[in-house]
């Protein structure tokens, strides 16, 4: 009886070491998962910023390409004129005088095409490099907010602050809650100090309609929601009511497109454009 008692003990005992092992390893084996996860969700960033920064480039480009093709064509005039003027030589004087002029015009077309072209690559290098410092500077005013659905991210020369209703809005709701005030507050501190950049607020639903006797359909839901943070910004916060643009967008600019929760989660969102003024970008090209 006694060795039958020992046996069923140690039975126990083999039993409860390897429930032990299958938990550690479903515990670990989790921990996997979600490290994998959230770097397969940083990686799919990282390819959006780098997508994003290419179409930025390449607009760039063709603007230069075209500012040196129209520089080449100035230089074939040039050289053009200056074969007629070396065969008109033996010509009247009226006629060398003509050619003069054609050449003297021609080379200050030139020389115009060339500043131009020197200014417009300086002004979108200092529109850049204002655009990225703007960002990082949003992004250490933003952190604590990060884990809540902000992102902050550099588009088209301009910065696009993201931030989800799980920060500012409750379902169905137009009122912004405390953390949401506490995120346009700061947000409202950085731009207090960049006076030469104008707001566009864009309000952005999912792909379910509205059932509430507060808003007749997901367009007066999405503009509520934005001039309710334009607001915020310019009643709380002293941002100059003259920068901002409050709009709503509807359902009709996803994120993504699909019906799961976690994309309708992502599809509802306020994003707060920030852009550079360009006037004087805009006075050279119209030269």
């Amino acid at each position: 009886m006694f060795i039958i008692h020992v046996f069923k003990i140690m039975c126990v005992l083999a039993i409860s070491i390897t429930i032990s092992s299958c938990v550690v390893a479903t515990s670990t084996y989790e921990g996997v998962v979600k490290k994998s996860d959230s770097l397969q969700e940083y990686v799919s960033v990282i390819k959006r910023q780098n997508m994003i920064l290419e179409n930025q480039n390449r607009a760039h480009i063709s603007l230069i390409e075209d500012l040196q093709n129209e520089i080449q064509s100035c230089k074939k005039r040039v050289y053009t004129i200056e074969q007629q003027f070396e065969q008109a030589k033996s010509a009247n004087s009226e006629e060398i005088k003509l050619l003069l002029n054609q050449l003297e015009s021609a080379e200050k077309d030139l020389f115009t095409r060339e500043t131009k072209l020197r200014e417009v690559e300086l002004i979108v290098k200092q529109r850049d490099s204002a655009m990225n410092y703007l960002k990082s500077g949003l992004e250490k005013s933003l952190l604590g907010f990060k884990e809540s659905g902000l992102e902050v991210e550099v588009k088209n020369g301009k910065v696009y602050v993201k931030m989800s209703n799980q920060l500012l809005f409750k379902s169905g709701s137009a009122s912004i809650d405390k953390m949401g005030r506490e995120a346009l507050k700061n947000l409202a501190d950085v731009l207090l100090v960049q006076e030469d950049i104008s707001v566009l607020i864009e309000g952005h639903t999912d792909n379910v309609p509205i059932n509430s006797p507060k808003f007749t359909d997901n367009w007066d839901l999405s503009v509520l929601r934005s001039t309710e943070v334009a607001r915020i910004l310019t009643l709380e916060n002293g941002i100059d009511p003259k920068r901002i643009t409050a709009s709503g967008r509807s359902e009709f600019i996803p994120v993504q497109e699909g019906d799961s929760p976690d994309i309708r989660a992502k599809n509802r969102r306020t994003e707060i454009i920030l852009s550079p003024k360009l006037d004087e970008l805009f006075s050279i090209v119209k030269q």
